[in-house]
């Protein structure tokens, strides 16, 4: 049972160590490369070129793309160009967006449409037609791109999201399913997605699915698990007030880390990680040992998701990603394929 591996990428890296690490990455035999769209860190576009320049055969895509920061038609004319440097190895992840859109006056209002909006706008676009495009969030007041393009540019959706699961499994060519890390919460991601396979009168076999997850290999699990323990605390800040996707997991947050949650402040949330349980870490992140990350690997596998995919977290100050990245090439990966016997 064979599967495809993927790694994300942060914006963190001056563009000579990017290409190190980019040309590392394909070395260690991953399939995809996911290169991150965080506001204020390294343009987004810059990175993905250069990777697409330093590298043979990896599949390069958007993480993420949003419709709030940039206009869903130079989304189109950004995804196109970059089909031009590396043809039939791009992807185009569209999602919501996470951090970094107050400063810039932003508000995500209503994902769902917004995504399905801008999906639809830059198919049309990336097909070469002239479009007047006039949505609930997404406006286009006629024009169409003036160079030729690929029209066949897969569009992806990513989320934990439950309705905007859905809308992917209606409308992208695939689906992303972000930091549900155990079989019980991939699942219920899968129901939302097959939902929108069944209105849209598809199959969940027409789309590729793909699994997200924050990970972080040590000797240590302690170690590992304070690691990516900030990033969990960032995430349920960025959702607060909306738990569904805590609740759905059977479990809660802790009433003490609520009350900062609630402040929205960026700082402060980051500080109050060590609120964070080790059930709730365990839910959405792979942290531990390359065997108990293997482990878990096997069982989303077995469950029928052949493309994982995972954010590598760096254990301390000094040791960077590559440790996790190379440790779940070398370590993780070969003991999955034992476990599935393949």
């Amino acid at each position: 049972m064979t599967f495809r591996l993927g790694v994300g990428l942060l914006q963190d890296f001056h563009p000579s160590e990017l290409i190190d690490i980019v040309r590392a990455i394909e070395d260690l035999g991953y399939d995809d490369l996911w290169y991150a769209n965080e506001k204020f860190y390294r343009d987004p576009w810059v990175g993905l070129t250069i990777a697409a320049l330093h590298s043979r055969r990896l599949r390069l895509g958007t993480f993420i793309a949003d419709p709030y920061t940039q206009h869903p038609a130079l989304i189109a004319v950004a995804i196109a160009t970059l089909a031009e440097v590396a043809p039939d190895r791009v992807v185009l992840l569209m999602g919501a967006g996470g951090a970094g859109t107050r400063p810039l006056g932003f508000g995500r209002r209503k994902p769902a449409v917004a995504i399905r909006e801008a999906v639809e706008l830059i198919r049309r676009l990336l097909q070469g037609k002239h479009v007047d495009f006039e949505g609930e969030i997404i406006r286009f007041n006629g024009g169409k791109l003036s160079f030729e393009t690929r029209a066949d540019i897969p569009i992806f959706v990513a989320s934990r999201g439950d309705l905007t699961l859905k809308m992917g499994g209606e409308v992208a060519d695939g689906v992303m399913i972000a930091t549900y890390a155990t079989v019980e919460g991939l699942r219920h991601g899968l129901r939302r997605v097959q939902l929108g396979t069944a209105q849209s009168g598809r199959s969940v076999d027409d789309l590729e699915i793909l699994t997200r997850v924050d990970v972080c290999i040590h000797p240590d699990r302690r170690v590992a698990r304070d690691a990516v323990r900030p990033m969990v605390a960032r995430m349920m800040g960025s959702s607060y007030p909306d738990k569904r996707f805590v609740h759905q997991m059977g479990l809660e947050i802790p009433e003490e880390l609520e009350k900062i949650l609630a402040k929205k402040d960026h700082a402060l949330t980051t500080k109050a990680a060590h609120l964070v349980p080790d059930e709730i870490v365990e839910a959405y992140t792979w942290a531990g040992t390359a065997d108990d990350v293997a482990r878990r690997v096997a069982e989303i596998v077995r469950l029928g998701i052949k493309s994982i995919t995972f954010l590598a977290h760096p254990y301390d100050d000094e040791s960077g990603v590559m440790p996790t990245i190379r440790a779940f090439a070398e370590k993780v990966r070969p003991r999955v394929n034992e476990m599935l016997g393949s």
